[in-house]
C-alpha cells in the first residue's frame, strides 16, 4: 500500500470522524476483519445482534411496543433468526400509516440523521438512521470497492444525478480525492464535457448510475474509440438493472471490467465479487431473508423477494421490512474468494425505462425519484410518455397535498424537461402493478423509439 493510501485510512478518514461524528475508520477495521468469518461466526454474531435489537425496539420504540404487546411476544422470544417469522413483514405503507412512532425515544438528537429513499419503486420514503448505521454502512461501501481493487486515498469519480451543493459534501470531496460530475442534463454535450474531466482526472474507479454511464461510453466512442486514461481499474454501478450486452460495450469501451451494487433502506450493501462475480452482501449490518410469493411462480430465475433487518439502525428499526425488490440466489457453497457471505446470482425489480423529448433530452428514473424523495406530500409517482411531446406524471398524495405543492411540481418539471413537452400532473387514487406485480416508475410506449421517431 502507497503512503497516501495509509495517510488516507489512518489519518484522513479518522480525523473526519473526529469533526463529523461518525466512526467509519472503527467500522471499517472489524469489517475488514469480518469478511473472513466463517459461517458460524456469521450467524452467531447476527443472532446477537438480533436479540440486542429486539431489546431495544421493545423498549424505546412505541411501533414495536405495540406490535409485540398484539401479538404476545417478549424479546426474549426473539433469539436467532429463525424466531423473525414470529414478527409480521412491515412495509412502507404500514411505517406511512403509524408515522411518528417509528423513532426510538432513547436517542439523542444530535446521533441521528433524517434521511430518505425511494430507489426504483416511485415510493419516496423518510426516516431517521444513527450515525453509527451510516459509518457502518460507508465502510462497507468502501471495503466493497477494495473488491475491485480501490484503496482509500485513490482518485475516483462519481456521476451524480444530482449537483453538489453541500459545502461538507465538497469538502469532503477533497480530502477523498473525489471528482464530483453532474449529469442532470442527459445530452451529447453534456457527456463531451464529462468525458473530457474524467480523462484529465485520470482516477482509479468511476460510479455511475448504468444509462448515464452507457450515453457516456457512447459520447466517448464517437469521439475517441475508447477510453485511453491510464490509472482506470474499475467501473462500479447501481440503481437500475445493467445488461450483459450493454456491460459488455461499456467495459470494451473503458477497457475495464464493472462491479455491480444494489442497496436499500435498513439492508445490507451488496456488492459484486472480483472472483466469481456473485453479489456479496455485508451481513455484519443486515439480517437478509428470501421468500417467494404468487409473482415469482412463473419466472423461470426463481427471483425471491428480499425482506431485511436493520442490525445496526436503532434510531428507526426496520424488523422484516419489505423492500420490494426481487433477487436471484446463487450456489450455497465458499465463494472462491474465500468469503463465507452469501451469493447472489442477480438483482430483479430495478428495470428502468428511458424517456426522450423531442429536442432528444433523455429523462431516466433517477431523474424523477431523485426529486420525488424529498416531496414529503407525494407518496407514490408512476411516469408514463405514450408520446414524443407529452409527458404526464401520475401522484399518489396525502392529506399534506395542497395546489400550491402541485403548482411547484408543475413549474419545475416544465423547466427541467423543456417547453417541447407538454407536462401533465394527475393525482390517482392508485398506480397498478404489472402483470408480473413488479412496480415500474417510468413507461414510455415502445412505438417511441430513443432517436425520438414514431
Amino acid at each position: 500500500m502507497k503512503l497516501k493510501n495509509l495517510f488516507s485510512k489512518n489519518f484522513i478518514l479518522p480525523l473526519s470522524d473526529l469533526i463529523t461524528g461518525q466512526s467509519i475508520f472503527r467500522c471499517l477495521i472489524f469489517l475488514e476483519k469480518s469478511q473472513y468469518w466463517n459461517r458460524d461466526q456469521i450467524d452467531d454474531y447476527q443472532n446477537r445482534k438480533l436479540r440486542d435489537l429486539a431489546h431495544h425496539a421493545y423498549s424505546n420504540v412505541s411501533f414495536y411496543n405495540e406490535l409485540f404487546r398484539d401479538l404476545r411476544l417478549k424479546p426474549d422470544d426473539i433469539q436467532t433468526k429463525d424466531d423473525l417469522v414470529k414478527l409480521p413483514i412491515i412495509t412502507k405503507d404500514d411505517l406511512k400509516k403509524t408515522k411518528g412512532k417509528h423513532l426510538a425515544k432513547n436517542i439523542p438528537k444530535n446521533n441521528i440523521i433524517f434521511t430518505s429513499s425511494s430507489g426504483s419503486t416511485g415510493e419516496p420514503f423518510q426516516f431517521y438512521i444513527t450515525k453509527f448505521s451510516d459509518s457502518f454502512q460507508l465502510a462497507a461501501a468502501i471495503r466493497a470497492w477494495s473488491w475491485m481493487g480501490y484503496k482509500l486515498g485513490d482518485k475516483y469519480v462519481k456521476v451524480s444525478m444530482n449537483p453538489r451543493t453541500s459545502r461538507i459534501k465538497k469538502f469532503q470531496d477533497i480530502i477523498n480525492n473525489s471528482m464530483y460530475l453532474s449529469s442532470t442534463q442527459l445530452t451529447p454535450q453534456s457527456f463531451r464535457i464529462i468525458a473530457e474531466k474524467i480523462k484529465t482526472f485520470d482516477p482509479k474507479v468511476i460510479r455511475c448510475y448504468p444509462v448515464p454511464l452507457y450515453m457516456l461510453a457512447q459520447e466517448i466512442k464517437r469521439m475517441q474509440g475508447k477510453y485511453d486514461g491510464k490509472s482506470l481499474v474499475a467501473i462500479n454501478t447501481t440503481g437500475s438493472t445493467l445488461h450483459d450486452d450493454t456491460r459488455a460495450f461499456i467495459e470494451q469501451t473503458f477497457n475495464t471490467r464493472i462491479f455491480d451494487s444494489y442497496s436499500c433502506e435498513g439492508g445490507s450493501n451488496f456488492s459484486q465479487c472480483a472472483e466469481s462475480g456473485y453479489y456479496h452482501p455485508s451481513e455484519e449490518y443486515a439480517i437478509s431473508e428470501f421468500i417467494s410469493d404468487e409473482f415469482t411462480v412463473s419466472d423461470p430465475d426463481n427471483p425471491k423477494r428480499h425482506i431485511t433487518t436493520d442490525l445496526h439502525n436503532y434510531a428507526s428499526p426496520l424488523i422484516r421490512y419489505d423492500t420490494q425488490d426481487y433477487l436471484v440466489l446463487g450456489p450455497e457453497q465458499l465463494c472462491s474468494c474465500g468469503r463465507h457471505f452469501m451469493n447472489i446470482r442477480k438483482i430483479k425489480g430495478r428495470d428502468s425505462d428511458i424517456l426522450i423529448t423531442p429536442s432528444g433530452k433523455y429523462l431516466i428514473v433517477e431523474n424523477f425519484v431523485a426529486y420525488f424523495e424529498w416531496i414529503p406530500e407525494v407518496d407514490q409517482i408512476q411516469v408514463v410518455q405514450d408520446k414524443i411531446n407529452e409527458i404526464i406524471i401520475k401522484l399518489i398524495v396525502n392529506e399534506s397535498f395542497t395546489i400550491e405543492v402541485k403548482n411547484k411540481i408543475i413549474e419545475y418539471w416544465k423547466e427541467y424537461i423543456g417547453c417541447d413537452v407538454n407536462v401533465i400532473i394527475e393525482v390517482v387514487d392508485k398506480i397498478k402493478l404489472s402483470p408480473t406485480g413488479k412496480r415500474r416508475t417510468v413507461i414510455r410506449n415502445p412505438k417511441i423509439s430513443l432517436n425520438g421517431r414514431p
